[in-house]
């Protein structure tokens, strides 16, 4: 074995010594969350901690949805959340293909503002967003928590970049045959931004899965509570109950984290296209 490749295997062995231990620094948190979920409450106070637990029990599952209104939370959630996801692509995406494929007066100006309005900070916006809903009656309804996430200025800037990127004589060869705008936008555009949607739709259902400042202001029944919020109002209640605080953050990231690992693929491919780095 010459010396050079010696060096290269080494080199390669260290680089996935240091991945492996960055993978378990990184997944260890989420692992002791897992498993805390199924100990019992007087393992929390056991010096030195362990972190299996002395029986796989699912008690604290049972008694997090038995008590309350946590599965009512849930739904409130899933509900929200594919709202968002769905009304924000049927938002984006023709916002998008008009500002990457169409001349209008006043174009770039527009792009410009929404675009400005990225530089924005979310916490600025709070005040006069909390006046608007309660003048259009939308405090402590679905509407109000629903339509201040229905779109957002970054997923058209993503989205506009992505469909520029699609060559305009594809679309002039649809319009020759005769084509609608708006079958072009559903035959043409729409199954050449798989990737795309993929990564709109997964920004909207981290995002929407887990707002908290919104929902806090917007909510006031206990009916219109999403997870974030029903964990919230666990730890205030229950603050000693590390058992269901647990199994509570397992129940609501768990969801997530699977859609995440499934769509991997595609969001990976939507960010490299993009020209995100």
């Amino acid at each position: 074995m010459s010396a050079d490749k010696a060096k290269r295997n080494i080199y390669k062995g260290i680089t996935y010594v240091l991945l492996i231990g960055i993978a378990i620094l990184v997944a260890f948190p989420f692992l002791w969350m897992i498993l805390s979920s199924f100990k019992d409450i007087s393992e929390f106070y056991i010096m030195p901690p362990k972190l299996m637990p002395e029986a796989f029990k699912l008690d604290n599952y049972i008694e997090l949805f038995g008590r309350g209104d946590f599965g009512r939370y849930y739904l409130n959630s899933i509900f929200i959340t594919v709202v968002q996801v769905f009304g924000n692509l049927f938002i984006i995406l023709p916002a998008a293909f008009a500002f990457a494929k169409y001349d209008f007066k006043g174009k770039h100006v527009i792009f410009l503002i929404i675009l400005g309005t990225t530089m924005v900070p979310w916490v600025a916006t709070i005040i006069p967003l909390y006046i608007l809903a309660g003048k259009f009656r939308l405090i402590d309804t679905y509407l109000g928590l629903i339509i201040p996430g229905l779109a957002d200025a970054f997923s058209i800037f993503l989205a506009r970049n992505f469909i520029s990127s699609i060559p305009d004589a594809l679309l002039e060869a649809a319009r020759i045959d005769g084509a609608k705008e708006i079958k072009i936008f559903t035959n043409v555009i729409l199954p050449s931004v798989k990737p795309l949607i993929a990564v709109i739709s997964i920004n909207k259902l981290i995002s929407s899965w887990n707002a908290f400042q919104w929902p806090l202001l917007a909510v006031n029944s206990d009916e219109l509570r999403t997870l974030p919020l029903a964990v919230a109002k666990l730890s205030s209640q229950y603050y000693d109950a590390y058992n269901l605080k647990m199994a509570a953050a397992a129940v609501t990231i768990i969801p997530v984290l699977i859609i995440y690992i499934a769509c991997q693929k595609y969001f990976v491919e939507g960010i490299s296209l993009s020209g995100i780095k």
